[in-house]
């Protein structure tokens, strides 16, 4: 199958492949976009080999409904087999399991549906011009640093979120303790000041922004379980102060705890 797409300023012959792992071939993002390089599909994991053989993909889109253990598999099997090819994963379900295991197998970027076609476009116009770039070789020669280090990529590219790759799994992993600016932008090998500009420029918001909207989702999603207290709930992901996490969760979501509760019992 063949689609196009559209990024600024991409080589005609440009080629990636997309691995739809979906339940439903009709929901394939490649349908949402239109425009001038070839996407080669493929919908069976046992085909992904041959295909990255016989069409010379410069990366390659994951798309998952939500990853399973088979899926997991040959996505790391085609990281192992074909390292020097950049990995976009786009995923159904947000979980820490998924963002810590995509952080260490080194995927390039992971995309959270729902996705816009504009957002979709840019990471694939940065991919385009990441393995264009001049002296670096066959998109499969390129060799991705290890994460931690700082990674080269288009200057305002969404590769430079490798930056930022170590404090976005440190949220996902400790959001229910207090997080210290100066311990992340440690881990980041940066100083709090340059760690918070180029947070900003990578993530598109401000690192006590993203931990509290990271918070507050893993808040929505407890609050569905039955038995779930606002209070406990609070506290269990982080928030000391009740009448703040009252606060920020209704100016996120339009609801307090306790009415979004009572409306998840009732769906």
């Amino acid at each position: 199958m063949n689609t196009s797409f559209a990024p600024a300023s991409s080589p005609r012959d440009a080629t990636f492949l997309w691995v739809n792992l979906t339940r439903d071939a009709r929901t394939l993002l490649a349908h949402s976009a239109g425009g001038t390089f070839n996407v080669r599909c493929v919908r069976e994991p046992t085909q992904v080999d041959g295909a990255i053989q016989v069409h010379a993909p410069q990366f390659l889109c994951f798309e998952f409904d939500q990853p399973d253990a088979p899926g997991i598999a040959v996505l790391a099997h085609t990281r192992r087999e074909h390292p020097g090819l950049p990995v976009l994963m786009i995923t159904g379900a947000h979980s820490e399991a998924v963002a810590i295991w995509a952080l260490r197998i080194r995927v390039w970027d992971l995309l959270v549906k729902p996705v816009s076609s504009g957002e979709l476009s840019q990471r694939l116009s940065a991919l385009i011009e990441l393995t264009r770039q001049p002296g670096r070789g066959p998109a499969r020669d390129i060799r991705f640093p290890p994460q931690g280090g700082e990674a080269t990529a288009v200057p305002g590219g969404p590769g430079r979120h490798r930056r930022t790759h170590p404090a976005i799994a440190h949220v996902a992993t400790h959001f229910d303790h207090k997080i210290a600016l100066q311990d992340v932008a440690a881990l980041c090998r940066l100083s709090p000041t340059q760690f918070c500009r180029v947070f900003r420029q990578e993530q598109g918001a401000s690192f006590g922004q993203h931990l509290l909207r990271y918070r507050l989702e893993r808040a929505r999603e407890r609050l569905t379980h039955p038995g779930a207290l606002a209070k406990e709930v609070a506290y269990a992901v982080g928030f000391n102060d009740l009448s703040y996490f009252t606060w920020a969760f209704k100016r996120q979501l339009g609801l307090t705890p306790s009415e979004y509760r009572a409306g998840a019992r009732l769906s």
